[in-house]
Order: C-alpha cells, then sequence, then structure tokens
C-alpha cells in the first residue's frame, strides 16, 4: 500500500488546530468541525492554569466567539489561534510633578 493509499489519521468531521500564547506555548486541540469553540478555549485555560476570561483568542487578527464553531470560523487543519492575556487599563496610580 502506498502513502496515497492510507486513510488520514484524523476524520475529516475533525480537524487539529494549535492554541499558541504570547510566550510561543503551545497546545493541540482535536475538535469537530461543527460543534462550539468554548469546550477547546476551556480546556486550555484550564491547561494553563488561568481563567478563560483572562483570554481573548484570535483567529487571522479576528476575535473568536465561544459560540462559534470550526466551520463558521474558517478552520481548517493545523491552523493556529493566538491566545492574548487581556491587559486591562493603562492608568498609573503615580504623577510625576
Amino acid at each position: 500500500m502506498s502513502a496515497s493509499d492510507k486513510k488520514p489519521l484524523v476524520p475529516s468531521s475533525h480537524i487539529t488546530v494549535k492554541i499558541k500564547s504570547q510566550d510561543d506555548v503551545c497546545v493541540y486541540f482535536r475538535i469537530k468541525r461543527d460543534v462550539e469553540v468554548r469546550k477547546m478555549m476551556q480546556a486550555y485555560s484550564d491547561k494553563v492554569g488561568k481563567q478563560i476570561s483572562t483570554f481573548r483568542f484570535l483567529f487571522d487578527g479576528t476575535r473568536i466567539k465561544f459560540n462559534q464553531t470550526p466551520n463558521e470560523i474558517g478552520l481548517e487543519e493545523g491552523d493556529e489561534i493566538e491566545a492574548f492575556v487581556e491587559q486591562l487599563g493603562g492608568f498609573s496610580f503615580f504623577h510625576r510633578h
């Protein structure tokens, strides 16, 4: 049997995507194309030990909503999602005189 005769290891109803953090930590997930990404995002948050609410997930620069599916987002096999820790504020309590 040649390599082209082998079936893919991942069913076509599933894709494998990578979530990459700002500090280049990567976590891979196999997900169904038609299921909300909320479960994957929660699993990522649990794995890195932070609350899901501290992250903003982006694909191609566009923020991903929890209720979207990979099909709605346009995710394909091997795509990368960026996970950014939301930074609040920018206000400083210290004033220079």
